[in-house]
């Protein structure tokens, strides 16, 4: 009975290792074989010594790389691997709020609404202040000056305020906002012109330091293959074409001649053109040339993606369609920063999806490197590795067959040894009546 037990566990290490077998696939180091395409890197003339570069990725890296470009390798003319840092540009901000009393609060007719918000203190870092009011359809002209004792005033913004309701569309658009230049003034006297329609209700103010860091962005050009309309949803479709596969983009702009307009939007992408699936469900765009607002918003924002077709759908409802007259589409700025010695030449490598992302020390050193305004090496034209073999596919699709008939004859293996190790211990064991 032991040695039967022993050889169910033999049994069923051999099949775990043969499932293994079939369905690992082996990671390795870099090798000149394994990646499909290669471009040469292009130093600046200008570079004397070693020092820290980048590149930008082009539109052949992007359709021939893995996904999220995890495949780069940058190769030395020894043949050696070169490590480097891989950045997406991202916006960022960060915001302080400080709550501020209202003084002398009041209303010129016919001039302007003014009041002076008091922070408690000099010496508070502060550069933007947010107007508290419950007014509604208002487009005014807000001037901003500082004060550090209240009696003498420097003026350090001027800047249009607005708000912009259709209550029957359930829509607002609206800015209260006013920047100004980084000030520690305990004091902010807010001047806002009446512009003949009477005074503002004015609630409340916010005073904000505001620390922004805006993404940069790469302009792809693209081209529109279709408007077509869409009766069952009684709406526009624009389909635009990004050249190739694995472009990432995530934002869009839509160029219209008509004015006066709100209307609904939402975006879908594909890689074919066949299968569509919706990564907007609903934004708006607008344009408004009316006594009271004159204001426009024809870019919508959306999660990243890299499918080459995408398609606006702009629900027109009753409405006549718009003249769309051309669309843009931006992406966040990439870039690879590497060190290198003019000396050497480098080329690019790329075109294997199975590579994993590399882990250089670089990253972990890189917060205390002086990274901006790099000198910018350029590509060279794509070229077929010459070194590249293509893998054979694995043997689970090859043999597509071979891991249900492993799973199979194990499980009938195993289940023979369970009979005879019952038959095995009847013979040993007493009946159950003694």
């Amino acid at each position: 009975m032991k040695s039967n037990c022993l050889s169910a566990i033999k049994l069923l290490l051999v099949v775990a290792a043969l499932l293994a077998l079939v369905s690992s696939s082996a990671a390795a180091d870099f090798s000149l074989r394994d990646w499909q395409y290669v471009k040469d890197i292009i130093l600046p003339s200008e570079l004397q010594q070693e020092s820290l570069v980048e590149f930008v990725p082009d539109r052949e890296v992007f359709a021939g790389a893995a996904s999220g470009l995890a495949d780069l390798r940058i190769i030395a003319g020894d043949e050696t691997e070169v490590p480097y840092k891989f950045e997406v540009s991202k916006s960022e901000q960060k915001q302080t709020s400080f709550s501020v009393s209202l003084l002398d609060k009041g209303h010129v007719a016919g001039r302007y609404n003014i009041f002076t918000a008091d922070l408690g203190s000099e010496g508070i870092l502060h550069n933007e202040i947010n107007i508290q009011t419950s007014s509604s359809n208002f487009r005014r002209t807000a001037g901003v000056e500082t004060s550090n004792d209240g009696a003498t005033w420097m003026k350090v913004a001027e800047q249009t305020v607005y708000d912009f309701t259709v209550k029957e569309r359930n829509f607002t658009t609206r800015n209260t906002r006013v920047r100004y230049p980084d000030s520690t003034a305990r004091y902010l006297r807010v001047t806002i012109a009446d512009e003949g329609e009477g005074p503002l209700e004015i609630t409340g103010a916010t005073v904000f330091f505001v620390e922004e860091t805006r993404a940069e962005e790469v302009l792809w050009p693209v081209s529109i293959l279709g408007i077509s309309r869409d009766t069952g949803r009684r709406a526009t479709l624009v389909e635009v074409d990004l050249g190739t596969p694995g472009i990432p983009s995530y934002r869009l702009a839509v160029n219209v001649s008509d004015v006066n307009f709100n209307r609904d939007v939402a975006l879908e992408a594909s890689p074919d053109r066949e299968q569509w699936r919706t990564i907007l469900s609903r934004a708006s765009i607008y344009a408004f040339d009316t006594p009271k607002f004159v204001g426009k918003s024809l870019t919508i924002a959306y999660r990243e993606t890299t499918s080459r077709y995408l398609r606006l759908v702009i629900h027109d409802q009753d409405n006549p369609p718009l003249n769309v007259q051309d669309v843009k589409v931006w992406g966040f700025r990439r870039r690879a920063v590497f060190a290198a010695d003019p000396q050497k030449s480098y080329k690019l490598y790329y075109g294997n999806a199975e590579a994993q992302r590399p882990s250089y020390d670089i990253e972990r050193v890189f917060p205390y490197l002086v990274t901006e305004k790099l000198p910018e090496v350029k590509l060279g034209d794509q070229a077929s590795n010459l070194h590249f073999v293509a893998k054979k596919p694995p043997v689970s699709e090859r043999f597509p067959w071979l891991f249900p008939t492993v799973i199979a004859v194990a499980a009938i293996m195993v289940a023979l040894l369970l009979v005879g190790i019952i038959r095995q211990a009847r013979k040993v064991l007493p009946p159950p009546g003694q």
